[in-house]
């Protein structure tokens, strides 16, 4: 079977457009990934400095309930939004339920 000549046409003509919209379509992906992976950057390195010696989950805890009554807002704030936003961050701090004890914490 012989591919109609409107067809090659169309396609030949049409190719160099696909290609731009595959990179585009990629670049924009990647961009947005980047762009979702620095946003919580901050944040996770201010709780991980906050948190460096707490070796424990009972130091963990004790930690988190100090700032709190002390109202560090920076590491308060931080744990915030990473519990909002970046939950599976704070679950990997500690061990079991740790991750839900400092959210409500936070709260």
């Amino acid at each position: 079977m012989k591919i109609p000549e409107i067809i090659k046409t169309g396609f030949v003509n049409s190719a160099p457009w696909l290609l731009v919209l595959v990179f585009l379509s990629y670049a924009g992906a990647e961009i947005n990934s980047r762009i979702n992976s620095a946003e919580h950057a901050y944040p996770r390195a201010v709780v991980s400095y906050g948190l460096a010696n707490a070796k424990t989950d009972d130091e963990l805890i004790t930690t988190v309930e100090t700032w709190k009554r002390d109202a560090w807002g920076a590491q308060i704030g931080a744990l915030r939004v990473l519990c909002e936003k970046d939950r599976d961050y704070v679950n990997s701090l500690g061990g079991n339920d740790v991750g839900a004890r400092i959210c409500r914490i936070t709260k």
